[in-house]
Order: structure tokens, then C-alpha cells, then sequence
């Protein structure tokens, strides 16, 4: 009985995280590197940032993300260094990640630079089960929590123009099974993986006015077994200060976001999913927050 149980949680475990196994972030645009390592090394400056999400409120166990990074660049060397951890859960579903990052930054032409990344690391994926309610009891459920640590990897690529960008990066590289309960039942079943997901992005950049810029987006993504999902976003900016925009994400929302800079260093965002999907019976949208702090070298320096 006990295998049988476990079984049916893990495919519920599998079903839950197809749609999305990474964490999405509607403010992408404001932290690259989260989804790309080889935008570590192409500022000439270091990057802290602190992001929050809490999607589909108002339904029970919706997902929550919380994401940490820190990259930059080495300053005597085509180099740049990151990390980031991250935490997203849903329900009695948790996925807990640790990663470093490496990135080799080129010259290609007087203004443009192509860069290759990769963010190496472990992920611990976990299953509560107090938090699960069965119809009967389970008296041979011995274990209140299921876990395993696999090690991770994130490949990508970036190439930055004057005015324009374009990036590809593709997670989950080894494809780890996700494993509750030593059976092989469980074990041979192809489905319990977590799938790759690629995202590519590409976009340009202008200045409309002496204080007004405008940067407009587009991403898509894709992931096994779950159709390809495309995000357009644009957003202006006042004097370096004041910014907002808008992003549209086929097959679940429009997103409004805006935020504010102080002395081009710190940084606060904050964004707001109007879901439109099928979910928007019993959600009120998704919120999003993020706070960065940008360490840039002394003038005279």
C-alpha cells in the first residue's frame, strides 16, 4: 500500500511541476542572470538582488519563489562570476537550489560582445507528507518527508549590441529523476524527470528623449511535454529614476509593472499578473517584488 501511495504522489509531483519546474519571474528583464549565466561579466559592475514571488493568489498551496543572486565581473580578465539560491515551493511540494556561475565575455566588433555562461550546482527536491491528505488513513507512511539532493546545471549564451540583445539558455541539463522511494516502479518511469526548459530572449534598447529610454522584449520558452509559451514585454524609463512597463505572457497574463531607482545603485520593483487563463476563477494574480543593489566603480577609479 505504501508504494502504491507514493506512486500516486509522485505523479502528482511530476504533473504539478511539467507546466513549471523552473522558477518564472515576471521582472526577468531586471534580472538576467537568474535565467542566463552569461550575462555575469558583461556590466562593468557588481549586481545584488532579492526577488519574491507569490503566484496564483488565492488558491490553496500556490507556488511561492524566493531567488537570491550576486554576479560580476573580474575586473583584469573577459571573466565574470555569479551565484544564486533559490526556494520555490508549492504546497507539499519544495525545491531548494545552490549555484555557482562562470562566464567567458569576447569582443566580437568595437561594440559588441558574445558570452558564454554556465551556472553549476545542486537542487534538493522534497515532498511533506503531513501536508497531503489522504481519504484513509496510511498507517505504513513511517516517513513524514521524502527528499533527495541531485546536482544541477544551467547552459547559456548571450550577445550584447549597442542597442540590441539576444540570449539563449537551457536548464535542468541533466534531466534528474525525481526519486521518493528506492522501487523500481517508481524508478523506471520516464515521466519523473525534471525536463530541460529552454528560454531564449531578444530585444533592443533606445533613447527616446535626453531623459526618457524605452526597452522593449520578447522571451519564449519551452519545456517537455507543455506548449511553447511566448512573453512580450516593454517598459520605459525617466531620467534613470522612474520606470514602468507592460508584458503580455501567452496563455496566462498581463502583467503591469513599475518600479524606482535611487542614484542609479538601489533599486525596487514591483509587478502585478492579471491572469487570464483558466485559473482566473479562483486566482487574484500573481505579486512580484525585487530589491538590487548595483556596486559600481568610483568615477576616478
Amino acid at each position: 500500500m505504501k508504494r502504491i501511495l507514493l506512486y500516486i504522489v509522485l505523479l502528482l509531483f511530476s504533473a504539478n511541476v511539467f507546466a513549471q519546474q523552473s522558477p518564472l519571474y515576471s521582472m526577468y528583464m531586471f534580472n538576467e542572470f537568474a535565467y542566463n549565466p552569461a550575462v555575469a561579466g558583461l556590466s562593468n559592475y557588481s549586481k545584488a538582488q532579492v526577488n519574491n514571488r507569490y503566484q496564483f493568489v488565492g488558491i490553496e498551496n500556490a507556488p511561492i519563489t524566493a531567488t537570491i543572486t550576486l554576479n560580476g565581473k573580474v575586473s583584469t580578465m573577459p571573466m565574470g562570476w555569479g551565484g544564486m539560491i533559490y526556494n520555490d515551493s508549492q504546497g507539499a511540494f519544495g525545491k531548494l537550489g545552490f549555484y555557482g556561475a562562470y562566464a567567458y565575455n569576447m569582443k566580437v566588433g568595437r561594440a559588441s560582445r558574445l558570452s558564454f555562461g554556465l551556472n553549476v550546482g545542486v537542487i534538493r527536491y522534497a515532498i511533506d507528507m503531513s501536508k497531503i491528505q489522504f481519504a484513509e488513513e496510511e498507517q505504513n507512511l513511517n516517513e513524514s518527508m521524502y527528499k533527495s539532493i541531485r546536482p544541477d546545471a544551467t547552459f547559456g549564451m548571450y550577445y550584447d549590441m549597442r542597442h540590441y540583445f539576444v540570449g539563449f539558455s537551457v536548464d535542468q541539463l541533466f534531466n534528474n529523476r525525481i526519486e521518493i522511494y528506492d522501487d523500481t516502479l517508481l524508478v523506471d518511469n520516464t515521466l519523473n524527470r525534471f525536463k530541460s526548459h529552454l528560454n531564449t530572449m531578444a530585444g533592443c534598447r533606445y533613447k527616446i528623449t535626453n531623459g526618457l529610454k524605452s526597452e522593449s522584449s520578447i522571451v519564449v520558452r519551452k519545456v517537455y511535454a507543455a506548449p511553447w509559451q511566448v512573453e512580450l514585454s516593454s517598459r520605459l524609463t525617466y531620467r534613470e529614476t522612474l520606470w514602468g512597463g507592460l508584458s503580455f505572457r501567452t496563455e496566462d497574463a498581463v502583467v503591469l509593472f513599475l518600479g524606482y531607482t535611487y542614484r542609479e545603485a538601489f533599486s525596487f520593483g514591483y509587478s502585478y499578473d492579471i491572469t487570464y487563463s483558466k485559473l482566473k476563477s479562483g486566482s487574484r494574480g500573481a505579486h512580484e517584488i525585487f530589491l538590487s543593489f548595483e556596486f559600481k566603480p568610483r568615477e576616478n577609479e
